[in-house]
């Protein structure tokens, strides 16, 4: 008989379906793909968003999505609502947002979803527990196939625990706008295999969701994993985390510059 804590891990598995048909890769180079980030899909009301880390939209006109395993490529069109900075470096939001134009919208909802509201865990008050997975496309397990004109790319997952609230100062984080997790990089699974092994360097998945599973879905059958923050930052000074911005954030930016109706974050304000 399956214990909870193995009945709550399968339901993690089953929740990455979800996860990766709101997730993208964001290219560069035509003649020989280059994974420069991820993005993530967001339907709020009528409009249509991709999310990523600004610094991946820093090189926006540059970047293109696949919509198919034929190379069948969409360069993302519409307005950006970049943070800006003087420094991105030191950039404690990091954050992107194009607000997608119709013609590549329709193209879009092909082959990927997009998040509803109700998906955006705002207010959401972060476990202590590994309930979250962050998912993306790390450069190093994309690449041209040697010798043929195959482009092997898979997803990574991996399932976390957010850093206490005294972790946030080392790193000059206030955990109002940011979320700091764990990366194990020595017990990652490996999907093509089904193993747990070492996990890849994480460039290039900048821009990819953190996602929590609810244990409480456990008893009502539904598998709906909640966005709750973009991750944005891989620290050289410590490679066993990866930080992000809260979803909070991000509502907040697209409230500043659109007109919508989407309730206010109790945690963060975006002025």
């Amino acid at each position: 008989m399956e214990t909870l804590d193995e009945k709550y891990r399968n339901l993690q598995f089953l929740s990455l379906g979800r996860m990766r048909s709101y997730t993208c890769m964001l290219l560069t180079n035509r003649s020989n793909y280059k994974v420069h980030g991820t993005g993530v899909f967001i339907q709020i009301q009528d409009h249509y968003f991709l999310i990523s880390a600004a610094h991946v939209f820093d090189r926006y006109r540059e970047l293109f999505i696949p919509l198919s395993r034929n190379y069948e490529i969409i360069t993302p069109g519409g307005t950006t609502y970049n943070h800006h900075t003087t420094d991105r470096n030191k950039d404690a939001i990091d954050i992107g947002v194009l607000k997608l134009d119709n013609e590549c919208v329709s193209h879009l909802l092909r082959s990927y979803n997009f998040l509803q509201a109700d998906d955006l865990a705002i207010n959401h008050i972060f476990h202590n527990e590994e309930h979250y997975t962050f998912l993306g496309y790390p450069s190093t397990r994309s690449k041209i196939v040697w010798n043929t004109n195959i482009f092997d790319c898979n997803t990574f997952f991996h399932f976390t625990t957010p850093k206490r609230i005294e972790d946030y100062l080392y790193f000059d984080r206030n955990p109002a706008i940011n979320v700091m997790t764990s990366y194990n990089k020595k017990v990652s699974f490996n999907i093509k295999n089904n193993t747990f092994g070492t996990g890849p360097d994480l460039h290039g998945i900048s821009g990819c969701g953190l996602w929590f599973t609810n244990p409480l879905d456990l008893s009502t059958g539904f598998i709906k994993p909640k966005l709750t923050a973009i991750m944005t930052d891989w620290p050289v000074k410590n490679r066993a985390i990866i930080i992000g911005t809260r979803i909070d954030v991000i509502t907040g930016i697209i409230k500043k510059n659109l007109e919508i109706d989407f309730p206010d974050s109790k945690i963060v304000k975006i002025n």
